[in-house]
């Protein structure tokens, strides 16, 4: 359990780590962030018996594509959505993913629908219009910037989850990251070209940090877990980063949002928590 908890908290330090990057955009910090990563899980694919023996895995290459193409479009949006609007914003509309994929599974996995999920739904629909609060954005400024990518980030990370589930028992986790967070990189880097060296080497370190410590770390702590519990409890204390993302937002930043705001948040969670509580046996 304390392996997935530092993991949702290395998660949640993105927060902290992308706002302290100056000039720099959303979809540039994803490529440097994605490049470290893949670096990091190159030396691990290296120890890995099967991340490099492709011919091994061949029939679940398309699977991994499309986890790559989520995981680089997710990575992608939710930066920018970072810098456009609260962290609060941006990690629970992100972490609405669960409910996403309780709608889709039945679908793409061909499991059944859980039983709250229409109450979920409706639970995280009501948060996301009381958190966002749409009638005091203003149309083309950057909140609404924010806003938008950060609840299609609930949606592609959603499928981040669906490929990787599909991929369960086939291919291992690492595998899965290194081609994951190879191709979000791929995906990022049209962004980043042009990108000035002069601020590359101004926000090193912070770069460094979040393709580390807020990334690869997490994943791998996240993967360590897995192994030594179910599925169900690891998503239950992942719960923690969007809980973490709050408070970073609400301590560090001082974006204390407004009465309607906090039902907002307490909504969401409640939607989180219905969902993912379903078959834990705690």
């Amino acid at each position: 359990m304390l392996l997935v908890a530092l993991g949702a908290l290395g998660f949640s330090s993105g927060i902290f780590f992308n706002r302290s990057i100056a000039m720099m955009t959303g979809p540039q910090i994803a490529f440097f962030r994605a490049l470290c990563g893949f670096s990091f899980f190159s030396l691990l694919a290296a120890r890995d018996p099967q991340a490099f023996h492709v011919r091994s895995y061949r029939s679940a290459i398309p699977w991994l594509i499309g986890l790559g193409v989520s995981v680089g479009a997710t990575a992608t949006l939710y930066m920018t959505s970072l810098r456009y609007t609260t962290a609060a914003t941006a990690v629970l509309l992100n972490n609405t993913a669960v409910i996403y994929v309780a709608l889709f599974s039945p679908w793409m996995l061909k499991e059944a629908r859980p039983r709250f999920t229409w109450v979920s739904l409706a639970l995280a629909l009501v948060g996301m219009t009381l958190i966002t609060d749409p009638a005091h954005i203003e149309v083309g400024s950057d909140s609404w910037v924010g806003v938008l990518t950060a609840l299609t980030t609930g949606v592609t990370y959603a499928f981040v989850m669906l490929f990787s589930r599909r991929l369960g028992g086939r291919v291992s986790g690492v595998t899965q990251s290194w081609w994951s967070i190879g191709i979000a990189a791929l995906i990022a880097a049209p962004f980043a070209v042009g990108t000035s060296w002069e601020l590359v080497r101004a926000n090193w370190y912070w770069l460094l940090a979040l393709g580390t410590l807020s990334l690869s770390i997490p994943y791998f702590l996240y993967f360590q877990g897995l192994k030594r519990l179910n599925a169900q409890v690891v998503s239950m204390i992942g719960l923690l980063e969007p809980v973490c993302g709050v408070l970073i937002g609400i301590f560090l930043f001082r974006e204390i949002p407004s009465a309607l705001g906090f039902v907002g948040i307490g909504l969401i969670f409640a939607s989180i928590v219905l969902i993912s509580w379903r078959n834990v046996d705690l």
